[in-house]
């Protein structure tokens, strides 16, 4: 992944400054790992990578809120006040952790 980092990091950002909701994100992340199974459920972006599953919750131009859960995907944390703040750089961060784990 380290060579397409940057290639990465840059449509990452092409594609958010397209579209204010997550489904911009879909085509970007799955083209740069095949291996995830990424779908939208409702406003929220639900990335599968095995048993584990991120959820993102565009909260602004640059801002999200996302969550892991292990078997199952939910909202519920992030519905209730919960998840973790990121940005646009976090984001692409937890992203590649994410794959990487």
């Amino acid at each position: 992944m380290s060579a397409d980092r940057d290639r990465f990091r840059e449509e990452l950002t092409a594609c958010l400054a397209k579209d204010a909701g997550v489904v911009a994100l879909m085509t970007c992340i799955a083209s740069h790992f095949p291996d995830f199974e990424v779908y939208r459920e409702d406003a929220d972006l639900v990335i599968k990578d095995g048993r584990r599953f991120l959820m993102v919750r565009r909260t602004g131009a640059d801002s999200f809120l996302t969550e892991t859960y292990v078997d199952a995907p939910s909202t519920n944390e992030i519905d209730e006040g919960g998840g973790h703040p990121r940005d646009v750089d976090d984001l692409f961060d937890e992203l590649v952790d994410f794959s990487e784990v």
